[in-house]
């Protein structure tokens, strides 16, 4: 069809929320914001390893994320009680 720009699967995935009653209004956080968190969960605890054995985790692992070394783990958004989801980009 002439003069009609094509739609974009980004253009479209974010209008999609909008058009359609879909998704709702949270409080996100990026995974910076989850490491922030942790450390102070971590600070109120006492230690990593309080933390650690409280909830299952490996203490080395925790201290990775905490580091940059190591992205933040499933096991640990489950045990500061968050999920994951994903937003359209921009």
């Amino acid at each position: 069809m002439p003069g009609k720009t094509p739609i974009t699967l980004k253009q479209e995935v974010a209008e999609f929320p909008a058009s359609n009653n879909v998704g709702s209004r949270a409080f996100v956080l990026d995974d910076n914001d989850v490491v922030l968190l942790l450390r102070a969960i971590i600070k109120r605890e006492g230690s990593i390893s309080a933390f650690a054995k409280r909830h299952g985790l490996e203490r080395s692992q925790l201290n990775n994320m905490l580091n940059g070394k190591r992205a933040v783990s499933s096991p640990l958004v489950k045990a500061l009680g968050l999920r994951r989801v994903y937003v359209p980009n921009g």
